[in-house]
């Protein structure tokens, strides 16, 4: 699906940075919670905000690599990316993930923190879908 190479390889060292961070938070939190246990369930609320964010970014940054052979100027926003697409790639749950965008932008422009429950959720369906899509290789 994405046949520059190098982009690929660079998406996939993106990817495993969201992995890294993720496990960092993990541990931070069980951390927290060993010394702390009333502030760990809202510690890792905050922390996993983070790595959520970097992995739409990923997620955006593949669109945009399968979209140049076939650009789509205008759109540049990740939901409009997934809306330009929905019909022409193979999605394992295209409304899933563009419920996923729309708490994203509730993270990035209202301030929302999302629980981190609801963090790992999104960023498990990005990873099944970029597996799926063969950009990245299972965890």
């Amino acid at each position: 699906m994405i046949d520059n190479l190098n982009r690929l390889e660079t998406l996939k060292t993106q990817w495993q940075g969201v992995i890294q961070m993720r496990e960092r938070m993990d541990h931070l939190v069980v951390t927290t919670f060993a010394f702390d246990p009333i502030t760990s369930p809202i510690f890792g609320n905050i922390l996993y905000n983070l790595p959520l964010v970097l992995a739409f970014d990923v997620l955006k940054q593949v669109l945009l690599q399968m979209n140049e052979k076939d650009p789509f100027p205008d759109f540049q926003q990740l939901g409009d990316l997934m809306d330009s697409r929905q019909a022409s790639l193979a999605w394992i749950d295209w409304q899933g993930l563009r419920d996923g965008v729309k708490r994203l932008t509730e993270v990035q422009y209202g301030g929302t923190l999302l629980g981190d429950k609801q963090c790992l959720q999104d960023i498990a369906q990005i990873e099944s879908q970029l597996v799926a899509w063969g950009v990245i290789t299972p965890a």
